[in-house]
């Protein structure tokens, strides 16, 4: 891995990301992404005090990992983001609290907003997103977690689509990106 990767990241956000892993692709599949970034001593990460904080060069190892042995995988990758959203911010916070706490809790060279919010509509603004940072690497995870975060927040009977410009996955500047939330009733 080439790169600057100073910052941390809270140990809640790496249990919550191994948790999504063993929900959708089982305990083999968590075991593989942490094996392939040489960290299969944070398989029982929910043990320690999830105050603490990992270093972003581990974090990114494992990161790469995912991208390295899902890649191609852009559903999966959304169903991880989605797990994520879940086990990192169960029910009880609203979307705006997400976005602020998902900047408090991995402290690196990255940004979430909203840059605007009306009452069908939210758009965010994605700055540096260190979950597809390398080239050819789409950021189908964190949109995933956009969208269950959101939808999550909302009452039972809306559903959120998102959409925003195509990412030139070819560009070193792709994880810096602008994604559309609508809110639609489903009924």
């Amino acid at each position: 891995m080439i790169g600057d990767y100073k910052g941390e990241v809270k140990y809640k956000v790496v249990t919550a990301l191994l948790q999504a892993y063993h929900d959708i692709l089982d305990y083999d599949g968590m075991k593989s992404i942490l094996k392939e970034a040489e960290m299969l001593h944070l398989k029982n990460i929910r043990d320690k005090d999830q105050n603490r904080y990992l270093d972003f060069f581990s974090f990114k190892k494992i990161i790469a990992a995912q991208n390295c042995l899902l890649y191609d995988s852009s559903m999966l990758l959304f169903e991880i983001g989605k797990k994520f959203s879940f086990y990192l911010f169960p029910y009880g916070k609203n979307f705006e609290e997400i976005i602020s706490e998902i900047n408090s809790i991995i402290i690196t060279d990255w940004k979430v907003e909203i840059i605007k919010s009306d009452k069908d509509l939210i758009v965010v603004l994605v700055q540096k997103c260190i979950f597809c940072s390398e080239i050819g690497v789409p950021c189908d995870m964190f949109k995933g977690f956009l969208v269950n975060s959101l939808e999550k927040s909302l009452p039972s009977e809306y559903r959120i689509t998102h959409f925003g410009d195509k990412e030139d996955l070819d560009d070193p500047n792709h994880n810096t990106f602008i994604l559309k939330l609508k809110m639609e009733k489903k009924y």
